[in-house]
């Protein structure tokens, strides 16, 4: 019996088979059906997908076998990735290579053998597609065409499977990082916005006039800068599934009343007004929500329609029934509006959009949060908008 040599390549074809994650996985229904048609075709008993690991050859699809590896020192397979085309021995007794071989003269009684190298983008030969029989054979031109193009199929599969791992790894990189660099910059942010607002708030020293509005400015931007941090960090959470939510029966009027009363005093700022407008009768308008989570989107909706309204706009809040089964709140300003060009990416993070009537600098975040907020409690979130005329920001809840 000779045993395969090993690649010239065998460290980076051993790394890219690691990098796969699919050795001693359960077996799917992708590569089976291919093992099945590859043994109906072929006319064989046993088709095999057959990946080659540093001291065994393991099966991904074993179709005919029972076994789910065997040692690489006696695998077929460990030959035919040496070649470019079709590996096939039609009579392992007459093959000195194999005759002595154990799964020659034992089980399972290999006599006939014809392997597909299974070759990845990277020229990298992680396996075979291989047919067996138990007597002597030669399969015709169209078999072994077939056989290929299955090859194929099943090479396809696994770069499919190597792409979704190499993101899934890029993606948790990034999301590591972004938590990484958020919790580093939330707590200095937050320490030199309370330093700041010491300062405005007049402390042990009096600010010259000047040195006030450079505090203010940097008051400002630390709020901005920590609006940024927390914005990351949520989005962050709900990326990874792991956003905790404290869903409670709450009544929609009192969480709606008590955001455009936290948010008065920047409306104000904004040289705007406020307007609540709520149904004579608000008591059915009961919805399961987190409470707090639902303030932060009234927030980022209240905000965003005094920073792009025109001056001396009055913003309203409406609250409504909708058939008695859902409750309904809207936030309308009477500004610029969206650009139909702008529309579709509305809710898509860092949109691009921008405002010539923009008072405050926005994150890009804000929208894209509020959508995933609103799904993730079960509600939808939409609006209208008509350049020119102003915006109508709107979600809705089950009652």
């Amino acid at each position: 019996m000779k045993s395969a040599p090993l690649p010239e390549n065998e460290a980076e074809r051993l790394q890219t088979l690691l990098q796969l994650d699919i050795l001693d996985t359960l077996e799917e229904q992708c590569y089976d059906d291919l093992t099945l048609l590859a043994a109906q075709i072929c006319g064989t008993p046993i088709a095999l997908v057959s990946l080659i690991d540093k001291d065994r050859q393991w099966f991904k699809s074993h179709y005919g076998l029972a076994a789910r590896e065997t040692q690489r020192d006696y695998a077929f397979c460990a030959h035919a990735i040496l070649e470019e085309g079709p590996f096939v021995v039609m009579d392992a007794d007459k093959d000195e290579r194999f005759s002595d071989n154990p799964l020659v003269t034992g089980d399972p009684l290999v006599k006939f053998y014809s392997g597909m190298p299974l070759v990845l983008e990277n020229s990298m030969p992680v396996g075979t597609l291989c047919v067996i029989d138990h007597i002597p054979r030669e399969l015709s031109e169209s078999q072994l065409t077939a056989l290929e193009a299955l090859s194929r199929q099943v090479v396809s599969n696994l770069e499919l499977r190597l792409k979704v791992r190499q993101l899934q790894e890029l993606d948790s990189i990034k999301n590591s990082i972004i938590s990484l660099i958020s919790h580093e910059l939330r707590t200095p942010v937050t320490s030199i916005k309370g330093s700041l607002q010491l300062l405005l708030c007049g402390g042990d020293c009096s600010l010259t006039t000047e040195a006030a509005s450079l505090v203010e400015i940097a008051a400002r931007n630390s709020d901005r800068l920590l609006a940024v941090v927390n914005d990351i960090l949520d989005i962050s959470k709900i990326d990874e599934g792991k956003l905790d939510l404290n869903i409670q029966q709450h009544s929609l009027p009192e969480i709606v009343e008590e955001a455009v009363e936290l948010n008065q005093s920047f409306v104000e700022k904004c040289n705007c007004q406020i307007q609540l407008n709520k149904p004579t009768d608000s008591k059915s308008l009961d919805i399961s929500v987190d409470k707090g989570r639902l303030i932060q989107v009234m927030t980022n909706l209240i905000s965003n329609a005094a920073k792009f309204t025109s001056t001396g706009d009055t913003i309203v809040v409406a609250i409504d029934s909708i058939d008695g089964e859902r409750a309904k709140v809207s936030i309308i300003d009477h500004g610029q509006g969206i650009s139909l060009a702008d529309q579709p990416s509305i809710f898509k993070r860092f949109p691009g959009c921008s405002s010539t009537n923009e008072k405050i600098p926005g994150t890009g975040l804000g929208l894209n949060l509020c959508k995933s907020l609103i799904e993730a409690m079960g509600g939808e979130i939409g609006f209208v908008s008509t350049p020119g005329r102003g915006s109508d920001f709107y979600f809705t809840f089950p009652c």
